[in-house]
């Protein structure tokens, strides 16, 4: 049995809290077993695996001066605490980090399966794009694989700010949000490692 976390960074349970992970946890449970309860077919071996480790962007080259506008009276532990890191960085003669080194890899089962494994805490936005673009009847998408680095957002977030654009990249320890381009980057990426046969068919 093997557990795969998909893109769900920007979803949460429902009634949410301790009190219901048992309710939960039996859901998924019967789920399972439903499923498991019905028709299967063999894939077969994994026929091809690809890694790929590429940039993400950040927004911009984080200056001094905005550090040291993180670090006014009154501002929040958890925006201060990196930015005192940050300082301590750039007072030792390091630059602050410009993009996000980002692993991401496929598992090809012929032409039965393509598994996609990204990085992060993906939002739900990337599986259903990469559905549409390819063929979802054959695509199995996680996320969390390889590492954790940060959220990575989709763009139609982006406007929006909050938790997983913004506020979710001081406990991850980088100096800005990620560049508005890092879903078209991350997409175009599976594109290449996912054989053209798994393209979305005409007319769906």
């Amino acid at each position: 049995a093997l557990v795969a976390v998909g893109c769900g960074a920007d979803a949460n349970p429902n009634p949410r809290g301790l009190a219901h992970v048992t309710a939960h946890g039996e859901a998924i449970a019967r789920e399972v077993a439903r499923l498991l309860a019905g028709p299967m077919r063999p894939l077969g071996p994994v026929t091809a695996a690809n890694f790929r480790r590429i940039q993400l962007d950040l927004d911009h080259a984080v200056t001094r001066e905005e550090v040291q506008a993180r670090l006014a009276p009154g501002a929040r532990q958890q925006v201060s605490y990196p930015a005192r890191k940050f300082m301590a960085q750039l007072d030792a003669g390091r630059a602050l980090p410009v993009a996000v080194p980002y692993p991401m890899s496929t598992w090809m089962f012929g032409h039965n399966l393509a598994m996609v494994f990204l990085a992060g805490e993906v939002v739900s936005g990337y599986s259903l794009r990469l559905r549409r673009e390819l063929d979802g009847a054959r695509l199995w998408v996680n996320a969390y694989a390889h590492s954790v680095p940060c959220y990575v957002p989709s763009r139609a977030m982006f406007a929006e700010g909050g938790y997983e654009v913004d506020g979710s990249m001081d406990y991850y320890g980088w100096p800005t949000r990620l560049a508005i381009g890092t879903e078209d980057t991350v997409i175009g990426t599976v594109h290449e490692l996912v054989p053209a046969g798994f393209r979305a068919r005409t007319g769906r």
